[in-house]
């Protein structure tokens, strides 16, 4: 470490930009350096901005997925910020084949910067986290003089170095031992493998399947981890956070089976038959930035309300999988929360049936062995408002018994009320129960019909 005084410049270190003056002769170095610091000057940009997916890079299983064969996902068009601040742009939808073995030759890093990942085989059955990283290349053909050629061309090179992108696979291990949510998860792959390999039926294996889904979007976001905080909040040394890491891709970077040339897209359980479900939320996060301080970090960041957002969106992701599958589950009325599901986000919406019994659940059943306060009404202005407050809450364990609210809007009831056809779908909004009751009674602002009354 270095001493110096106030308003001494201190230039170790710093962005070396290509000092222009005439009678100077340019050369291709010059040049790349220049580039070179303007893309030094754009990553620190991109570090303070986050890491995450700005927009796009939606992975799905592709229809070109074969049984028992080449497995395929495809990813839209979309941009995201990798931790080293580089700007990754998949400029087209793209199918991706995921080979069971290592290509033959190596691809490029990102420009100027060597990012090679970690060199994994794939083996199956297994869970693998799919992320997006940068590659470049050079493309086109350019004429080249040498200096002593009279300005005549007599070699060529390549006219661009392209900066892209390229996919890879990071394999996850659950732990096989303890009484913790991996330790269940364990015994629930190994319990669908049997069912896989007795040929069970899709609606048979549904139920853990979806558990295991569920249960492994959690242990992503490192919910076992965080139910911990409370107890024991105070750093372990005087520099870092009890819980300055936590969750699956964290435990991925520091066991160096991740880099930080990679931006996470979406988890998926692949079998020897292929892809059970490809889950994105898991592990996708828009861009946010890190915490200004190490210490606190459950507190003191953004991160907590993107992990809240990504929680919301796997559950209505998985739900929505669940309605539009009838060959799983053949009678929505009779779904029950705790047969598919180990997790519940602190707020979520549930379509019920009471309108149209094939795309609705029922109540009832749905929160059956769960403690929940009978439906009441609220109005659509507290929806938004309920929702973002929802976000810094826990979610609801389903292996436990703390309460749940359930709220009908009314704006909803009351269009269904009053359509003779066409009806909209009813829904029904809970929320954790350590989030304030919203439906106390208020005629003052109710509609009367649709009051609660104490």
């Amino acid at each position: 470490m270095s001493a110096v005084n106030l308003l001494s410049p201190i230039l170790n270190g710093g962005i070396r930009n290509v000092n222009f003056v005439n009678g100077r002769v340019l050369t291709a170095e010059d040049m790349t350096a220049e580039r070179g610091a303007n893309l030094q000057r754009q990553r620190l940009l991109g570090t303070c901005v986050g890491d995450g997916v700005g927009h796009g890079l939606e992975v799905s299983l592709s229809s070109n997925s074969v049984p028992y064969g080449t497995q395929v996902v495809h990813v839209t068009a979309g941009v995201a910020v990798n931790r080293n601040g580089d700007a990754l742009q998949l400029a087209s939808d793209t199918d991706v084949t995921l080979a069971a073995t290592l290509p033959t030759a190596p691809v490029n890093g990102g420009l100027f910067t060597p990012c090679q990942p970690p060199q994994t085989q794939l083996t199956n059955p297994g869970i693998y986290v799919l992320t997006i990283l940068p590659a470049s290349g050079y493309q086109g053909q350019v004429p080249v003089a040498q200096l002593n050629s009279a300005g005549v061309a007599t070699s060529c090179s390549s006219r661009f170095a392209t900066a892209g992108v390229q996919f890879r696979l990071a394999p996850v291990t659950l732990e096989s031992t303890g009484t913790g949510l991996q330790s269940r998860l364990f015994a629930l792959a190994n319990q669908i493998q049997t069912q896989l390999n007795n040929n069970v039926s899709a609606a048979s294996l549904a139920p853990a399947l979806s558990q295991f889904r569920n249960g492994l979007a959690h242990v992503c976001f490192g919910t076992e981890a965080l139910a911990g905080y409370a107890a024991n909040p105070f750093p372990s040394t005087a520099q870092t956070s009890s819980l300055d890491d936590y969750g699956t891709i964290d435990s991925l970077r520091e066991a160096g089976l991740m880099t930080d040339c990679e931006v996470p897209l979406a988890i998926m359980y692949w079998t020897q038959s292929g892809i059970q479900f490809v889950d994105v939320w898991s592990v996708r996060r828009p861009v946010f930035p890190v915490t200004a301080s190490e210490l606190w970090p459950v507190f003191g960041g953004r991160r907590r309300l993107a992990e809240g957002l990504a929680i919301f969106l796997q559950f209505q992701d998985q739900v929505n999988a669940i309605v539009a599958n009838k060959s799983i589950v053949n009678f929505l009325s009779l779904f029950v929360a705790t047969d598919y599901l180990l997790y519940l986000p602190s707020f979520g919406l549930i379509p019920i049936g009471n309108v149209n019994p094939s795309v609705g659940f029922d109540f009832q059943e749905f929160f059956s062995g769960r403690t929940y306060r009978s439906p009441v009404y609220i109005e659509g202005s507290k929806l938004q408002p309920l929702f973002q407050h929802s976000l810094s809450y826990p979610p609801i364990d389903l292996n436990g018994q703390e309460m749940m609210w359930l709220y009908q809007v009314r704006e909803n009831q009351e269009t269904i009320d009053r359509s003779s056809h066409n009806a909209p779908n009813q829904y029904m909004v809970f929320t954790n129960g350590q989030i304030s009751f919203q439906g106390d009674a208020r005629f003052d602002l109710n509609y009367w019909d649709y009051a609660n009354f104490d």
